[in-house]
């Protein structure tokens, strides 16, 4: 990627995160999930788009590695999908933290629908400043919420600092995997990422780089291409079905620009994760004692 596409936009404000997502959260709801904000995993047992939700849920709870007496925190947690699936189909006592009070509160009203308020905790705070002491979580996770940062090195940072020695962590999000791009690649991803409100996708290999730097151990990468192509797919149709009304409705007050912009994002989003352009998948890595 060229060093103009990482430096472009500078960090979105928090005030102006919490904004998309409120701006966005009917069209998250009505055509995606009320539990989940993320792309699902098909697999030949998966084969819905409910199911796919779920599945992801199981898979990263798998990854991830939490133990029923573990202590863990999902940073951006959104409305709850993961650690309330880890809650209720491990045990542990699961944190969760998100810059959107509207989150919280649907994950909080989640975990009770799902019986596990009591194992569960969610609250207003930010991943660059966790409001927990040193050491305090066996595991650490999060999805799709590292990106709406540029100060990526700063959030591992933090995760580093209350993780326990030993600890694990499980980071899934969109990134790039080369450096030197098209000017219409360019401009695909600065589409994508003006989208979802990010400031700029990291490099696999700069990622994998900040997380040895802090001593982070048993570093892997894991491409969810074939997992996520039919989530991605519904995404392009659904852009094709709803943004000609969205830009209708910004037209007449009713929606937001970022609307409109996540509606074009969907569009482009297949083509660059299918061609290889843009990369969804995860880190999984260890705390190193």
């Amino acid at each position: 990627m060229t060093q103009s596409t990482l430096t472009k936009q500078e960090d979105f404000s928090t005030e102006e995160i919490v904004e998309f997502y409120n701006d966005t959260a009917w069209e998250y709801k009505v055509f995606w999930s009320d539990f989940n904000l993320h792309y699902g995993f098909y697999d030949e047992d998966h084969t819905s788009h409910e199911e796919a939700m779920v599945n992801s849920n199981r898979i990263y709870a798998e990854k991830l590695g939490a133990e029923r007496t573990d202590t863990v925190l999902d940073v951006g947690t959104g409305r709850g999908g993961l650690p309330i699936w880890i809650a209720e189909h491990v045990g542990a006592d699961v944190h969760g933290i998100d810059i959107d009070r509207r989150h919280v509160d649907e994950a909080e009203a989640n975990a009770r629908r799902r019986g596990v308020a009591s194992n569960t905790d969610f609250e207003v705070a930010n991943f660059l400043d966790v409001p927990y002491p040193d050491s305090t979580f066996d595991a650490l996770s999060g999805i799709e919420t590292v990106c709406h940062t540029k100060r990526k090195k700063d959030f591992l940072r933090e995760a580093r600092r209350v993780l326990k020695p030993g600890g694990k962590l499980l980071l899934s999000d969109g990134f790039v995997n080369q450096y030197d791009l098209t000017t219409d690649e360019e401009k695909t991803m600065r589409t994508l990422a003006d989208g979802w409100a990010v400031p700029r996708f990291a490099h696999v290999a700069d990622f994998r780089a900040h997380l040895e730097d802090l001593g982070f151990t048993n570093v892997d990468f894991d491409n969810h291409r074939d997992y996520i192509l039919p989530s991605s797919r519904r995404q392009l149709f659904l852009s094709i079905a709803i943004t000609p009304l969205l830009k209708v409705a910004s037209a007449l007050g009713i929606k937001d620009e970022s609307s409109v912009k996540q509606g074009i994002a969907l569009y482009h989003q297949y083509d660059a994760i299918k061609s290889g352009l843009a990369v969804h998948g995860d880190f999984t890595a260890t705390l190193g004692t």
